[in-house]
């Protein structure tokens, strides 16, 4: 059978087993116009009311196969006969000179195809939302894990070395209440004593040197003295400078032990003396352990002091207790 598409016009080859009932929904494979193909089978001659004409001669040919007769011509009408009609002479037309084979969809098995490739569709997101939800997991796990971290950092350790190394007596306070509270028997933690008390600052004096790039420079010396019935270390010396009015116009600090000559003052940078006087087991680690009634010698520099110097004080601030 040869099927034409209603809109393109181009003819098709079709089964003449597939057809079924009055006919079937097609969808033309070239430009996808679907419409219904009537059923050449069951199409009813027309109607009883119209006027009949005398049937045309039919015309044998002798080596044609048996002929066929021709639909009597009829006078123009409209609607759906009018279609079959149409379609009837160019199925006869069709078998002189058929055209290109194009297969037929039908329309029953386009139908099946499109809910097919919609049921496809609608799974796809759904698929790629778990791919995202399992991949974004492991984010989500080490994100909440960091926070976690940052949280203990500033709640608990920042806090814990602020108190036992800052402020040591807090330290000691909050260990003994909450064993007292909690009855847990916390144990204090090992750190070094700090023993300031034990130091004895003698034989101080003061010079002052010109460096040949900071110019005058202020040089305080002394010896401190462990005055401890036990070693210590790293004793550090603070010297301040003030005016006639007790205002501090300077401050500098330094571990013991560290002694330059005035060779050295003379010619070193700023950063090199800070540097040296600021090491705590001080030069040939003199400053690591100071037994009982051991001195130890001291230096304190002052560079680019203001003007209204009037008075130097020096005070220990830090001695620590050998165990």
């Amino acid at each position: 059978m040869i099927i034409q598409c209603k809109q393109c016009r181009t003819k098709f080859r079709f089964n003449d087993a597939l057809m079924e009932g009055d006919g079937l929904w097609m969808r033309c494979s070239r430009c996808q116009h679907v419409f219904f193909q009537d059923n050449p089978a069951m199409v009813k001659p027309p109607a009883e009311s119209m006027p009949e004409k005398e049937p045309a001669a039919i015309e044998e040919e002798p080596s044609a196969p048996p002929p066929q007769k021709t639909r009597p011509k009829e006078e123009p009408i409209s609607g759906g006969d009018e279609d079959v009609a149409l379609f009837i002479d160019d199925v006869m037309k069709a078998k002189s000179s058929p055209s290109e084979e194009i297969t037929f969809d039908i329309e029953k098995p386009a139908v099946e195809e499109i809910k097919k490739e919609k049921a496809d569709a609608a799974e796809l997101p759904t698929g790629r939302v778990e791919d995202r939800e399992a991949k974004a997991s492991p984010r989500l796990i080490w994100k909440i894990l960091r926070v976690a971290l940052w949280v203990l950092l500033v709640v608990v350790v920042i806090p814990a070395l602020i108190y036992f190394f800052v402020f040591p007596q807090w330290g000691d306070r909050i260990i003994k209440i909450a064993d007292h509270y909690l009855g847990i028997n916390i144990e204090e933690l090992t750190r070094p004593q700090v023993v300031t008390g034990q130091v004895k600052l003698q034989d101080i004096r003061q010079r002052i040197l010109r460096n040949y790039a900071l110019g005058p420079i202020r040089v305080v010396e002394g010896m401190a003295v462990n005055q401890a019935d036990y070693p210590i270390s790293r004793i550090a010396i603070k010297g301040e400078i003030v005016d006639a009015y007790a205002v501090v116009l300077g401050e500098r600090s330094s571990y013991a032990g560290n002694v330059l000559s005035d060779e050295e003052l003379s010619v070193l940078t700023e950063e090199e003396i800070n540097r040296r006087l600021a090491q705590p087991e001080g030069s040939n680690n003199s400053n690591d352990k100071i037994m009982p009634n051991a001195q130890i010698p001291f230096m304190i520099v002052f560079i680019r002091e203001p003007k209204g110097v009037i008075k130097t004080t020096v005070m220990t601030i830090g001695a620590e207790r050998l165990l």
